[in-house]
């Protein structure tokens, strides 16, 4: 089938998508809220009770987890309105007031979408929540059925896909170029170039491998795209695999994310309903598959080349690079490594016809720590941390100032308040010796001893390293031990000094991004917080207790 005929079908399938004379009532939230089903379910019954026209979507999570589910109501000749903790009980109420009597209930909304002011509901241009936001990836997040390919193609799902098969993999890489997007697996690193790479290489076999494994355990961003909107990652590897012209990919996530994983095969179910996957893809003469591969959760298998490892059914530790994945990866064959984030803006980039200009320009983060709203948002690069932590997240959930923040996930720096007004880049986060990582935030407040954190952190580091090189291996270990024994009482003048000289080894030593990032904290927090350090080793006690 081409795009023509599939869109034929589809418009059969979801009419009521099109019909404008059709109330849409959009309830969003992760697989796991314990109410979800029920509210969709008594939504319909009370729409279907009252024989109103009107269908009630089954949608995943915006990312508002402390607030869903979230009912979006598209009543036709209105503003779209959202409302925020929904149960059965406000089902049949807004049912009842506004699907029937027009009374917008405004003590249940939260904002409302289009321009015209309505009394008692603010416009979403006023709430930072979602003006500091500029949603590319997770466009769908919250919007869609994920579990109904037609609503994903309705909303231009595979037009990017179409798109790129009719002008050819050279163009489609050069396109990808100008649209700047870079790799949002922390490196940065151009994902067009990287591209070139893989398809330059002659090889007879070619790979093509989706990283949606959440490796910080605080990150949601792969598990939020594949629950919500997982079209929008497999056309975005779809479109990597043509341009270089690999014929099977694969799309390896979390074992433990079960709801992801049926979506996923779901997902490539009704996909090869509709010919987008096997033979022939929409009538063409590029041929590709994908298999889903269950990774167990750890912090190296973020790495691709442990990632790879894992798919060749070995031990998850990273290779020495050069060679990079592009030339000699899975089985030695070319392979080209992507994230689930990097990939839902490719086929953003290519649906929009915008590849022209730069529609690359946003990052996932997600809030996590001592913070209000442990939401997961995509904010422009030039977002303030700040802005980020105090306008989206809502300040501290205890009360208490913070005292310091930790971006980019286990491996991130700690940055002081007064350096909260950086600006999300990769470049800004360089600069103050930080990474992007993982995109996580994680808040610290009230007055916590800064030696316990630190040797907390770096427990859970040496548990997580693969141990294959030295630097790493020993390197966490002598940290881990010399920070019990502070925090312990134990400690001597001459240790912090000895930590500075094993970190510096570990950066430069480290074969991986885990082991020459990981003295990132211990180094940050005692450039921060020396006399948290001083205290213990001088006086053998915590300056907190």
């Amino acid at each position: 089938m081409n795009l023509e005929q599939i869109h034929a079908s589809v418009k059969q399938e979801c009419d009521y998508l099109d019909d404008k004379d059709c109330i849409k009532v959009r309830i969003g939230a992760s697989a796991d809220n314990p109410v979800h089903t029920e509210v969709v379910s008594r939504f319909q019954q009370e729409i279907d009770k009252h024989g109103i026209k009107a269908r009630a979507i089954a949608a995943g999570s915006r990312g508002l987890y402390d607030i869903e589910p979230v009912t979006l109501i598209e009543k036709p000749g209105k503003p779209a309105i959202l409302y925020h903790n929904n149960s059965p009980e406000t089902a049949v109420e807004l049912v009842n007031d506004y699907l029937l009597k027009d009374n917008a209930r405004s003590d249940l909304a939260l904002c409302s979408f289009g321009g015209e002011k309505l009394d008692g509901i603010p416009d979403i241009s006023g709430i930072p929540l979602f003006s500091l936001q500029n949603r590319i990836a997770l466009r769908n997040c919250g919007y869609i059925d994920p579990d109904n390919t037609n609503e994903y193609i309705a909303c231009g799902g595979y037009g990017g896909l179409s798109r790129v098969l009719q002008i050819g993999c050279e163009k489609a890489i050069e396109e990808l170029g100008k649209s700047g997007l870079r790799g949002r697996g922390g490196g940065g690193f151009s994902t067009a170039e990287k591209w070139r790479i893989c398809h330059d290489t002659e090889s007879g076999d070619k790979y093509v491998v989706c990283d949606a494994v959440d490796a910080d355990p605080d990150a949601r961003t792969a598990r939020l795209l594949i629950e919500s909107d997982p079209h929008s990652v497999i056309e975005g590897l779809l479109i990597s695999a043509y341009a270089i012209g690999a014929c099977h990919g694969f799309v390896c996530i979390n074992s433990d994310y079960t709801a992801a994983i049926q979506r996923l095969g779901m997902a490539l179910e009704q996909m090869r309903d509709y010919g987008l996957l096997g033979d022939n893809i929409l009538d063409s003469d590029f041929n590709c598959n994908i298999e889903i591969i269950e990774v167990e959760s750890s912090l190296v298998s973020g790495e691709e080349t442990a990632l790879i490892r894992s798919l060749e059914n070995k031990q998850a530790m990273p290779y020495l690079r050069p060679p990079y994945p592009a030339v000699s990866g899975y089985n030695g064959n070319p392979t080209l490594v992507n994230n689930a984030e990097t990939l839902a803006n490719v086929s953003a980039i290519f649906q929009s016809d915008a590849a022209l200009s730069s529609t690359a320009d946003t990052k996932i983060i997600t809030l996590a720590g001592d913070i209000a709203h442990k939401y997961t948002v995509e904010v422009p690069f030039g977002t303030t941390l700040r802005s980020i932590v105090t306008d989206i997240g809502g300040g501290t959930s205890s009360g208490k100032d913070i005292k310091a923040v930790q971006f980019g996930g286990p491996t991130g720096r700690f940055l002081a308040v007064h350096s909260l007004d950086i600006p999300v880049s990769y470049e800004s986060t360089n600069e103050v010796g930080g990474i992007m990582g993982s995109g996580t935030i994680k808040v610290f407040a009230g007055e916590f001893c800064t030696v316990e954190m630190a040797r907390d952190l770096m427990n859970y580091l040496q548990a997580e390293s693969c141990g294959k090189c030295v630097f790493c291996r020993e390197g966490t270990y002598q940290i881990s031990d010399i920070l019990n024994d502070i925090a312990g009482g134990k400690g001597r003048p001459e240790d912090l000094e000895m930590i500075t000289e094993i970190c510096e080894g570990m950066k430069s030593g480290s074969i991986c991004g885990l082991g020459r990032t990981a003295p990132n904290p211990v180094l940050s927090s005692i450039k921060l917080f020396r006399d948290d350090y001083e205290v213990h080793i001088k006086e053998k006690k915590c300056p907190k207790k």
